[in-house]
């Protein structure tokens, strides 16, 4: 696939059978889609999934059949994970597990309006850190305002080396103590000028398409090593998250939604840079579904 070529809808792919007894099969209704699904059906993601593959990491749906190992759920039973499992438990893992974000730290989040920036940055906020949101565009720049941000840098306007440097020193702080990074780039090589002694580099993705001459590339934080190697934390992670989300912490942002037939859309958007929070793909059969 090239970035013109169009998207097909196929439907010819049987459906798959219950393999093991802790498998469970959901119908889903809709789904969301992050920037590394975007990378993904270019083949320019870091890690290339066989083919043919399904892109998309969160779901809604009705559980259609569950395996004889499984207790959690039960034929019927409504299940939702818009955000939390990559979004969200992304920037968890990395803001709270690996970072140790204490109240009162700088914490700096580049690609603040995205998925993971957004959800870094709502984080962030709930651990007691001074949040500094960097984004592009007014509608960005004021829908991070509206969440109490205590500085957003328009990068289509201000230099990130001089406006958090003006403000960190309006506040009479050091520098930042943690860095949040989904873009890569330039932008990662300005922001590193702006770091505090000590402080923490989480590498999240490369949304600019250039991973940065530093070799960080290999440290990347992802979910998905997590739930191989240390599952116990990601499901700490997860409860933490419901709870937070439960108490109206934290919340989940959607700006596009689309049928599956507009998944050309869909992917625009991202690629754009449109989306604030989430763009999701709503399928047919699902447009009346209550969920």
């Amino acid at each position: 696939m090239t970035e013109t070529s169009p998207i097909a809808v196929s439907t010819s792919h049987p459906k798959r059978r219950i393999g093991s007894p802790t498998e469970v099969r959901v119908r889903v209704f809709s789904t969301s889609l992050n920037y590394a699904n975007y990378l993904q059906i270019l083949g320019k993601y870091q890690e290339k999934p066989p083919l043919p593959f399904i892109p998309g990491s969160d779901f809604s749906g009705v559980v259609e059949s569950v395996g004889s190992g499984v207790g959690k759920f039960k034929v019927g039973d409504r299940v939702c994970s818009y955000a939390l499992p990559v979004a969200f438990g992304t920037s968890h893992v990395a803001l709270v597990h690996r970072a140790q974000l204490k109240p009162g730290q700088v914490l700096l989040v580049l690609g603040a309006a995205g998925g993971v920036g957004l959800s870094a940055v709502q984080i962030g906020k709930v651990c007691g850190a001074i949040v500094i949101a960097a984004a592009r565009g007014p509608a960005k720049v004021n829908f991070l305002k509206s969440l109490g941000v205590d500085h957003v840098v328009n990068l289509s306007q201000d230099g990130i080396i001089e406006s958090v440097k003006q403000f960190l020193k309006t506040r009479k702080l050091k520098g930042v103590d943690v860095l949040y990074d989904p873009v890569g780039g330039k932008l990662t090589k300005e922001s590193m000028k702006l770091l505090n002694w000590g402080a923490h580099i989480l590498v999240i993705g490369f949304a600019s398409g250039e991973v940065p001459v530093i070799p960080v590339n290999i440290a990347l934080v992802k979910v998905t090593h997590y739930r191989t190697h240390c599952p116990r934390v990601l499901e700490d992670s997860l409860n933490e998250l419901l709870s937070w989300l439960a108490k109206g912490l934290i919340f989940l942002n959607i700006s596009h939604r689309y049928t599956l037939s507009e998944a050309n859309l869909a992917f625009s958007a991202i690629k754009e840079r449109e989306a604030i929070g989430k763009v999701m793909l709503v399928l047919a059969r699902a447009a009346t579904a209550k969920l």
